[in-house]
């Protein structure tokens, strides 16, 4: 298995976040309020410049219905798209 960059990583998670996200049709305010994390954390973690915990990230996945692994894969969630909510 290739080494991968913490970078890389938390390029990973940012987009596969803001994916999951649109998929839901959710803004992050809402995915925030709903997962019962900080708007600001939300937005660090798609803008790729924090860290979030393994609590806050298992918060979001449970909410957006996917899996901690498909927040940090190097793959793309599928249905992948633009959406409105930001």
């Amino acid at each position: 298995m290739k080494q991968q960059t913490l970078e890389q990583v938390k390029a990973d998670l940012s987009r596969n976040l803001k994916a999951a996200r649109a998929l839901k049709g959710l803004a992050q305010e809402r995915l925030a309020l709903e997962a019962n994390v900080d708007r600001t954390m939300v937005s660090k973690i798609e803008r790729g410049i924090t860290n979030p915990s393994l609590d806050v990230l298992l918060r979001l996945a449970n909410r957006l219905d996917v899996s901690i692994s498909d927040l940090i894969s190097a793959q793309e969630l599928a249905g992948n798209g633009s959406s409105e909510a930001t």
